[in-house]
Formats: structure tokens, C-alpha cells, sequence
């Protein structure tokens, strides 16, 4: 039996003892599957190591620069479409007018005509599995990419060979079978309690970020920004135990002589009588003759901790494509250049990664419905960030009269009024 058989009848028979469990597709396997796949449901691969899922909860950057991003993709429906003949084409790139038809409400002019909520695909993304919403499964799509370069849906099928679940697939789990000469073989995931569970390649979503050290792995985000961001977290262990630990005081009285044991319990006494408070802080003091007070400002070593703060945070920002004012740096900020930046965003990150989803579920996932028509946008009109503000749009309209692009009635209809003539 070849390599390919014997995985189809392992994964055959998987799917009809093995019904998904906890979210876990599959609970175990026979010793033939480490036989024939000759280990490869080994130890975890250098490109997806469990220690970079590690930075979501422990990097306050990293969590926050990834709920941005994750929670910007999962708000936004996904709709399945059929195309007219003459818009065939594969062209998966969210594009300016893209952005304009969803804003104008032109969804069928764009992208062909809504197959609506009962076509099968529609449902199946809108309702991916009996535990997972649609938020659910695309969150943590985005968060395994942004964690480990890679993320994998598995496909699951009903007793009549048809999709009827997704499941998303921690990468730092799934190991990948090449071949020489079909490319990829399969995969296998480690599931419940690490038994192996294998996957045709035509059951795998595979979604990953090109890496030139290794075709066959994603490059993590987290790979290149793993040093700023153990900067980051070892800044603020290392403040905490200062903190912690801290016996500087925060000013200095000098006195021409040393007192006495019960003359510096007395000054004490009376310095926290009449300064400590919240009533009494900043209260004007008076010294002693022969006592001079000086204030203790930062130290290098404080002014060396904030810096590392700020180079962290500015590194995960870059890595991510997250404004620093989306994550909470609000420091020179304004409304113009908040408003700017969240637009950025849009334009510039979450487009390139709608284009990077759109593109492979025209790959992996719509050639199973049988239908070449069909193809999946994302609904951009709900963002508010990229809307026009209405003086733009007066702008623009006048600019389209002006130079004869749109006549006085086109904009009219544009704007729901009624034509004037003439």
C-alpha cells in the first residue's frame, strides 16, 4: 500500500471512530501511523516553537498589538458570492475601489451577486463548527499567525463526504509531510493527549507567511521582535524587584552633626505628622538650622528602564503594523492624527491581510463546492475609519462634476435625491 492509501484509509477510519471532542478533531491511532509516517509526529519544529505562543499572555505589547489586529479582522462579515462570466478573474487584492463600492453599498457590482445565507459554504463560514463562532475561528486564525507565522484550519466531513466543520489547528502542533514528488504528502496534528492525528492535504487550510530559510514553515512575527520584546518583559521583572526591594529614599537631610538615636526617631515623628497625608502633601517645610534637603531625581538606571519600554513597544508596533496610538500610547496625541492612524491601519495592514485570507481560502477551501464562480469578500462597510467624512465627499463630487466624470444627477442619485434635469 503507498504512502497516500495508507493515509486516506488511516484517515477514513479516524473520521468514523474519532468524532471531534473538546475541539480537537480525532483522540487516537494505532501504532501503523508512526510506522508509516516514520516519526514524523516528532518533537516541535524550530519555526513553530510553544515558547512563542508564550508572548501572548506575558508581553502586555504583544497581547495588545495582536487583540488589535485580531479583533479588526473578526468584526468584519465574510460573504460568499457567485460572478457574472465576464468578472471571473482571480484577483484577490483589496483594492481602493474595493473599499469605495463596500462604503457605497455596490456589493454586486463589485464581486458578483450574494448567494445568500443557505448556500452551503455561507453557512459553514458564518458557522464553522457547533462550538465555534465565526469571531471565534477568525481571532484565532489571526492570533496563530501572529504568533507563530502559520495557522491551519481542518476540514471535517459529514458521512457523505462533505465539509460540515472547521477547525482551527495550533501550529506548534501540526507537523507537515513533504514528498518529492506531490509536494506535501499530509499532515498530522498532536492531538488529544498527543496521539497523531493525520490530515490529507486536501482537508488542511494552510495559511502561513513566506519564510526564505524554509518553504515549508511560517515565519513568526515574533521570530525577529523575540529580543526587543524579552527586553520589554525583563524591564518590568527587573523594575518590580527594584520596587520591591527599593530602600532609596526620596530625599536627602544633611546635618552638620550625626544625631542621636532618639533625635532622629523624634524628627521622624514630626515629619510624618505634619507631612504625611493626602491633606497635607506638598505642604511647605522648614529645617533646622544646619539642615540642608535635596531631592533625588531619576537615576540612569530609571532613565535606561523607560527607554527599554519604549523600544520595545515601538518594535512591537512595527513587527505588528499597529499604530502605537491603537494600543494605548496616547502621547502627543490628537484627534487628526488618531483619526489618520486608524485609517492606516485599515489601508494599509488590515488590507494586505484581507487580501492574504481571501486569497487562500480561493485556494484550499472553495475548489471542495465545485462551483468556479464563487468567491469570498470580506464586508467593509461597517468600519467607520474608512468612510469619508461628508466634506471630502462634497469635494470629491464637485471635483467629478467639474471635470464632466459624473453629472449633476449621478451625484444627486448617489445621494438618494431626486434628479433635477438639465
Amino acid at each position: 500500500m503507498s504512502i497516500m492509501k495508507s493515509i486516506r484509509a488511516l484517515s477514513s477510519a479516524l473520521r468514523q471512530r474519532q468524532p471531534a471532542q473538546n475541539g480537537i478533531p480525532g483522540a487516537s491511532l494505532d501504532d501503523a501511523i508512526a510506522r508509516t509516517f516514520g516519526g514524523a509526529a516528532g518533537s516541535p519544529a524550530g519555526w513553530a516553537q510553544p515558547a512563542f505562543g508564550e508572548y501572548y499572555p506575558r508581553s502586555a505589547f504583544v497581547y495588545a498589538a495582536i487583540k488589535v489586529r485580531q479583533d479588526a479582522i473578526a468584526r468584519l462579515p465574510l460573504r460568499v458570492m457567485r460572478r457574472a462570466p465576464s468578472q471571473r478573474r482571480r484577483d484577490f487584492s483589496v483594492r481602493p475601489e474595493f473599499v469605495e463600492e463596500r462604503l457605497s453599498g455596490a456589493s454586486a457590482r463589485a464581486g458578483g451577486e450574494l448567494v445568500g445565507a443557505e448556500h452551503p459554504l455561507q453557512r459553514l463560514l458564518d458557522s464553522p463548527n457547533p462550538f465555534w463562532s465565526r469571531g471565534d475561528l477568525w481571532r484565532a486564525t489571526e492570533t496563530y499567525l501572529s504568533l507563530w507565522g502559520a495557522a491551519f484550519w481542518g476540514l471535517e466531513r459529514d458521512e457523505r463526504g462533505v465539509i460540515a466543520e472547521i477547525w482551527p489547528l495550533r501550529p506548534d502542533k501540526m507537523r507537515l509531510i513533504p514528498d518529492a514528488e506531490c509536494y506535501i504528502k499530509g499532515f498530522v496534528y498532536a492531538g488529544a493527549a498527543g496521539k497523531p492525528v493525520p490530515y490529507l492535504p486536501e482537508d488542511i487550510v494552510w495559511m502561513r507567511y513566506f519564510n526564505p530559510l524554509d518553504e515549508y514553515a511560517g515565519l513568526s512575527p515574533i521570530a525577529p521582535l523575540r529580543l526587543s520584546a524579552d527586553m520589554g518583559i525583563d524591564a518590568l521583572r527587573a523594575n518590580r524587584k527594584l520596587l520591591q526591594n527599593d530602600s532609596t529614599p526620596g530625599i536627602i537631610i544633611e546635618l552638620e552633626q550625626f544625631p542621636t538615636d532618639p533625635e532622629v526617631s523624634a524628627f521622624y515623628e514630626r515629619w510624618e505628622s505634619r507631612f504625611q497625608g493626602v491633606d497635607k502633601t506638598r505642604r511647605p517645610a522648614l529645617l533646622s538650622p544646619g539642615m540642608k534637603a535635596s531631592n533625588l531625581g531619576f537615576s540612569p538606571r530609571d532613565m535606561e528602564y523607560i527607554e527599554s519600554l519604549r523600544w520595545s513597544l515601538e518594535d512591537v508596533t512595527r513587527v505588528f503594523g499597529v499604530p502605537k496610538v491603537m494600543i494605548g500610547d496616547l502621547e502627543n496625541t490628537t484627534f487628526s492624527n488618531f483619526s489618520t492612524a486608524r485609517r492606516l491601519f485599515w489601508e494599509d495592514t488590515i488590507a494586505a491581510q484581507l487580501a492574504f485570507y481571501q486569497e487562500a481560502l480561493h485556494r484550499y477551501l472553495l475548489p471542495h463546492f465545485g462551483d468556479d464562480a464563487l468567491t469570498v469578500e470580506f464586508d467593509l462597510s461597517g468600519v467607520e475609519a474608512l468612510k469619508d467624512s461628508e466634506e471630502n465627499k462634497a469635494k470629491r463630487r464637485r471635483i467629478y462634476v467639474q471635470s464632466g466624470i459624473m453629472t449633476v444627477d449621478e451625484v444627486r442619485s448617489e445621494m438618494n435625491l431626486p434628479p433635477i434635469g438639465g
